[in-house]
């Protein structure tokens, strides 16, 4: 009687581990560069506006980058059951922590597939959800507390078509006395009306601040060394430059498996050229002045 009993407590324990080894899924290759205020994510080939916030340098002065792209931590795989995703349907973008007008916490998922004809729906059952539209496009969304926090659940129809359906999620944590709800759909607003018509995904970033007047800009050249050049996985290329007295990115571009050189149009000046992963390890850099031939 005891054994069996000893049988049943192990089974139980077992059970109750691998229930909490439940985990979600982070899409591949998915980034966001200092200086940008996009995540990208090339395996979906989905850009998702972070806001403003990111922009801001006290982001990005810790240790690791305020986006995390590579796991999903406890806290935020409770959030998502609290909110009945599926970690089969559904796979995160990526999480982060912002700081700027409030301090909070971000989220995006994204679903793997749409819901299947004549199979059980999968997907999120957005009936409870209140609907905004207008002429950028509609959203859904949800305002609740969890675990002593304002939770914001905005889901944006990239796709609404039956049987076609793809969405992305954008989850927010605030303290729970943040009321300024506006804040918040701005920001998914500006998805909302860059996903909508004609969506076209493009994975960079190109900003000239001088005038096209012939002698105030210049070709930029890069070459990344042979022993660096990543020949499996994708990598960025990023240029920083100064403009008005702080540093700023000036370009970065997606570099796919093997690429190691390139030109761009810019301002005249010292630039910064930074090849890191997408996770923001530094592999190589180095300084070039547009104004002199840059050896290779």
């Amino acid at each position: 009687m005891q054994s069996r009993f000893i049988q049943i407590f192990y089974f139980i324990v077992v059970l109750a581990m691998l229930s909490s080894c439940k985990s979600y899924k982070v899409v591949p290759n998915g980034f966001a560069v200092q200086g940008d205020e996009y995540f990208v994510n090339i395996n979906k080939e989905l850009t998702v506006f972070l806001g403003d916030d990111i922009m801001e340098d006290k982001n990005w002065q810790g240790k690791t980058n305020p986006i995390n792209a590579k796991q999903v931590d406890n806290r935020f795989r409770r959030v998502l059951r609290h909110l009945r995703y599926s970690d089969t349907a559904y796979q995160v973008l990526f999480s982060g922590h912002l700081e700027g007008k409030y301090q909070y916490d971000m989220l995006a998922v994204v679903n793997n597939s749409p819901n299947v004809k004549g199979k059980k729906n999968h997907l999120l059952d957005l009936s409870s959800f209140q609907r905004e539209q207008n002429k950028e496009g509609r959203y859904f969304y949800t305002t609740t507390t969890f675990k002593g926090q304002k939770l914001l659940h905005f889901v944006i129809p990239f796709n609404g078509r039956l049987w076609q359906e793809k969405m992305v999620s954008l989850i927010f944590l605030f303290p729970e006395d943040f009321t300024d709800i506006a804040w918040a759909k701005d920001v998914v607003m500006s998805n909302v009306a860059m996903y909508r018509d004609r969506y076209k995904f493009t994975p960079s970033r190109t900003e000239i601040l001088c005038p096209d007047d012939g002698s105030s800009r210049s070709h930029l050249d890069y070459k990344i060394p042979e022993e660096k050049v990543n020949k499996t996985g994708y990598m960025l290329m990023k240029g920083y430059g100064e403009v008005d007295g702080e540093r700023k990115l000036v370009v970065y571009r997606v570099m796919k498996p093997g690429d190691f050189y390139g030109s761009f149009v810019t301002c005249k000046g010292d630039y910064e050229i930074l090849y890191t992963t997408l996770q923001d390890k530094i592999v190589w850099q180095t300084k070039v002045n547009t104004e002199r031939d840059v050896e290779f």
